[in-house]
């Protein structure tokens, strides 16, 4: 079967025998070029566009106009829910302001898959003509040079959720929220509280939550202690949360997919949750105010990031030149898994 062939504007020019500008005017979204056109003379091109299934090259508009309408967004994950739900309001955010966003995936998911692949994503959006790019960051050392030296100021960048230096971008401040959710655990007079994560002494992705946590513990005068442990997937902390016992009266975990396993390991080794045991979790997945008891998490700004984002990149596609990094923090969801509805009752 022979591909059919793209129409153009010339196509539909030679079909109405009028000129190939007169029929670029008349398809185009600024209102004030195609007014340029009579109103009879754009409809019969409309019509005729719409029956040759005539599509615009972006490629080619960008061009002529050097805007091509899309941005690119890389990221290094989608198939966990946190993922998928930040990916879809910055499609949403985009598709406010009109652009369409071309995605890329770097292969493999946190520490384990190669930088260089992050690299080569990048140079496969930039190949396609995009007038942005939006990075879902890592947050390992190397990361901001990385980018810089590989975008090479061909187009603006926006990061997101850890911090870059020389580029624009959204951070969540994961210290500041961790420690706030474990105070909220120390006001609930919890002592021996455990942290499930990723080893604050180091700079590994995720360790902004540890020192947190290692903060607020510091601050009250209470005996830090990670509990080594995979935290994905799920079955690991579940397996961590049969073992546990009771060494800890409260729990703070990296994500709630760690915080349900380790709530369903507990209750297997009839260790109660909140009674025995409270936990807050991070990210507010949807189906952590269902389990049991629901559970207390930290919610990550999904829409506040996206909109922000988007900000940040239409200041740069008008001029800006100065990079600008814009804070948010997370929100506390208090539910019945770290015990303070209980204590309310009491």
């Amino acid at each position: 079967m022979m591909q059919k062939n793209q129409t153009t504007i010339k196509d539909i020019a030679r079909e109405l025998q009028i000129s190939h500008s007169t029929v670029s005017r008349a398809l185009s979204e600024d209102r004030k070029v195609s007014a340029l056109v009579a109103e009879k003379t754009r409809k019969r091109v409309q019509q005729k566009a719409a029956e040759l299934e005539y599509s615009p090259n972006l490629m080619a508009q960008g061009f002529v106009t050097g805007r091509t309408g899309t941005l690119g967004l890389l990221t290094y994950e989608i198939f966990r829910e946190t993922f998928g739900r930040q990916t879809d309001q910055i499609l949403q955010a985009a598709d406010k302001q009109k652009y369409q966003v071309l995605m890329g995936l770097a292969t493999n998911r946190l520490q384990e898959f190669p930088l260089e692949n992050q690299t080569m994503q990048v140079n496969q959006l930039l190949s396609r003509g995009i007038d942005g790019l939006l990075i879902h960051t890592r947050g390992d050392d190397e990361e901001s040079e990385r980018i810089v030296n590989t975008v090479r100021g061909r187009v603006p960048v926006v990061t997101f959720t850890s911090p870059t230096k020389n580029l624009s971008g959204i951070v969540v401040d994961m210290i500041t929220s961790f420690c706030e959710a474990t105070e909220h655990l120390i006001r609930l007079g919890h002592e021996r509280i455990g942290f499930i994560g990723t080893d604050w002494n180091t700079d590994l992705v995720g360790a902004a939550k540890g020192k947190g946590y290692l903060l607020a513990m510091q601050k009250h005068g209470l005996p830090p202690q990670r509990i080594p442990s995979k935290t994905f997937p799920t079955k690991a902390p579940y397996l961590l949360g049969k073992t546990l016992g009771d060494q800890f009266t409260a729990l703070v975990c990296r994500s709630d997919y760690t915080a349900i396993g380790v709530c369903r390991g507990l209750r297997e080794a009839g260790i109660r949750v909140p009674e025995d045991m409270a936990v807050v979790g991070y990210g507010n997945l949807e189906v952590a105010a269902y389990v049991t008891p629901p559970l207390t998490t930290l919610a990550a700004p999904y829409e506040s990031i996206a909109e922000m984002a988007m900000e940040l990149m239409q200041e740069q596609l008008e001029g800006q030149d100065i990079p600008r990094q814009i804070t948010l923090r997370t929100s506390l969801i208090v539910r019945k898994s770290c015990g303070a509805h209980r204590q309310q009752q009491n």
